[in-house]
């Protein structure tokens, strides 16, 4: 009896064992951008592979920032012709952490849709740098208004009162009168002496001859006393045409 379990373990032993392994299939991650600052959003996608096989139930993909959940996705269909399940670009996120200016980590895990296993990770280092600070907020200068320019007048010519040097309408005739008094008086006695000689100048055949003299005396003074009295001919003078700034000077 004993001999017998013994054969019996023996013979268990020696009974061929079977290895099962988990299949790993290869796992891609993309992140847009690759780097960004302490306010960027990202976006990821994700690929996996599994040599010469689709199986069934799909998997799905999980995604992290820093570990925490970023975004996941359920892939229902595979390539055929390529065996790869793809996740396409999901949308901008914002990371679940606040990103702070260094190096983050952003994973994407595939698991399993038989089992609920991993299948696959990948992960990408993602960099943060300092935002540049915003501009700020500016006051709009307030422009001060131009003075306005007061109207300027249109120059306008001015009249200038044309004034001739013309001398008094009273003044000469007393004067001429006088002078031409004169000058008769200072030649009558020359007149006489030539005509009368020393003879006495009362004689009587003489004294037509005096009468004569006296008359064109008379009548000469009378000449020159017509022509002083005449009124003087006014000198016009020449008028300057206007200009546009014009200057009136009276003489």
């Amino acid at each position: 009896m004993l001999l017998a379990l013994v054969a019996g373990c023996l013979a268990a032993g020696v009974m061929p064992v079977h290895a099962f392994t988990l299949i790993q299939g290869t796992t891609k991650l993309y992140v847009n951008p690759n780097a960004g600052y302490t306010t960027s959003w990202v976006q990821v996608h994700a690929t996996y592979n599994l040599a010469n096989a689709c199986p069934n139930p799909a998997p799905t993909f999980k995604f992290t920032f820093d570990s925490k959940s970023l975004w996941s996705k359920y892939v229902g269909g595979c390539n055929r012709s390529t065996f790869l399940w793809d996740t396409g670009w999901s949308a901008y996120i914002k990371p679940p952490v606040t990103p702070t200016v260094g190096s983050h980590k952003i994973a994407v895990t595939v698991y399993s849709g038989s089992t609920g296993l991993p299948g696959g990770t990948a992960s990408f280092t993602y960099r943060v740098y300092q935002s540049s600070a915003s501009p700020s907020p500016r006051q709009s200068p307030i422009s001060t208004p131009s003075p306005t320019p007061s109207p300027i007048s249109s120059p306008s010519s001015s009249t200038c009162t044309t004034t001739g040097a013309l001398p008094p309408s009273d003044t000469g005739g007393l004067v001429d009168n006088l002078i031409a008094g004169a000058m008769v008086a200072s030649v009558l006695p020359i007149i006489g002496f030539a005509i009368f000689g020393t003879s006495p100048l009362l004689a009587i055949t003489r004294r037509r001859r005096l009468l004569k003299l006296l008359g064109l005396s008379l009548f000469l003074v009378a000449t020159l006393s017509c022509t002083s009295a005449s009124a003087p001919t006014a000198n016009i003078s020449p008028v300057a045409s206007p200009s546009a700034s014009q200057s009136c000077t009276s003489g």
